[in-house]
């Protein structure tokens, strides 16, 4: 099972790594918009939704990587006070509890959207340039997958440091 946790981490690691560039693109679009609105006095049709995507797609790739680096956001109320064990136990529970259900509907929903997006070949009405959307749904519901992987992953190194073993 270790196996498969290392290659989830490994699929993760680098597909986070990757995606972390995807802020370069927001900014450039960014940047090339403030200039062609504020100096040239002639926005783009095409940088909204440019931005929005991409930046959807930036955060969506970027869960799984976070839950792998353990970046998450975690109330330390009482968490940090307990032994590595404990953290490895009240870890197993969440994601029994929390983690299953909400990915499992993150990931059928946004998937069966992304899905009927593309049958449709759905494009978005937010601006005049009209770009297609479903492959920024596609993209998006592929991320939930990584992070369903993720806490799969995670749960396994949480068992095996519940069994006292090496990860």
């Amino acid at each position: 099972m270790m196996k498969l946790a290392r290659a989830i981490d490994r699929v993760n690691d680098r597909i986070g790594n990757y995606a972390s560039y995807i802020i370069l693109a927001v900014c450039a679009v960014m940047v090339i918009e403030v200039f062609m609105r504020s100096v040239l006095t002639s926005p783009t049709k095409w940088a909204y939704d440019m931005t929005w995507m991409l930046g959807g797609i930036y955060a969506a790739l970027g869960f799984s990587y976070c839950y792998l680096l353990d970046r998450h956001v975690r109330m330390d109320l009482f968490y940090d006070r307990l032994s590595t064990r404990g953290k490895a136990i009240a870890e197993v529970v969440y994601f029994i509890i929390f983690f299953v259900p909400m990915t499992y509907i993150l990931i059928k929903y946004c998937g069966q959207h992304a899905i009927e997006s593309t049958i449709a070949r759905e494009c978005t009405s937010a601006s005049l340039w009209r770009p297609p959307v479903y492959p920024f749904k596609l993209i998006v519901s592929f991320g939930f997958l990584l992070f369903g992987l993720q806490g799969v992953s995670n749960f396994i190194k949480n068992i095996a440091v519940i069994r006292g073993e090496k990860i």
